[in-house]
């Protein structure tokens, strides 16, 4: 780094230099680690999903929650500041998030953000070139928004069990609406659609 570089010229060129097009290299990493542990990668989303459903089904009979017409599948960037990339998945009722009964599970997709995680102290320790231009918390802002790229993978993996999640016991045994929609983004943030029952309103 030229020590004549002011903070926003130090900060973009640590960007450049430490964090951007990383994740390209990271695809294959992550790759690896899902072959290896595919089983247990694929069982553990769909229990975290069956768990929601279930807690739904209990919820029905108890009355206190109408038929499922919303499943959302989010992020929680707040998982980030303790290294793990955790997602809640919410039942909601056709209420949406003005279900007042909470029901919900949590599942983590380390698999695919470790790489991130695991740059974050490398990256502590480069930050020092930059004679304190460039901060723990500008780290942090830089990896919050690499981490945009590594959820758009877990989408991709979300999507492809799908047919997975819709044929779990719990699935079929909760009580749906006709309109069910699956959705994944941030937490009461915007999303995309995974799955969307027939004729559904998006």
């Amino acid at each position: 780094m030229s020590p004549m570089m002011d903070k926003q010229a130090a900060l973009q060129d640590f960007f450049d230099s430490y964090v951007s097009g990383r994740w390209q290299n990271d695809i294959l990493l992550i790759d690896e680690t899902y072959k290896q542990q595919k089983e247990q990668i694929d069982s553990s989303f769909i229990l975290a999903f069956d768990n929601a459903c279930r807690l739904a089904s209990e919820l029905q009979e108890q009355g206190l929650k109408g038929h499922t017409q919303y499943i959302y599948i989010s992020l929680l960037r707040t998982s980030f500041m303790e290294n793990t990339a955790c997602y809640r998945i919410d039942v909601y009722d056709n209420n949406w998030f003005l279900d007042q009964e909470e029901c919900f599970s949590l599942w983590e997709a380390d698999f695919i953000f470790h790489p991130l995680f695991d740059r974050r102290a490398a990256l502590e320790t480069q930050k020092t070139d930059y004679a304190r231009k460039v901060t723990s918390m500008d780290i942090e802002q830089m990896l919050l928004e690499e981490a945009e790229l590594y959820h758009m993978l877990a989408l991709a993996f979300m999507r492809s069990r799908v047919g997975e999640l819709i044929q779990s016991h719990a699935y079929q045994e909760m009580s749906k609406h006709p309109n069910l929609c699956i959705f994944s983004g941030e937490y009461k943030d915007r999303s995309e659609i995974l799955y969307g029952e027939s004729g559904a309103d998006a």
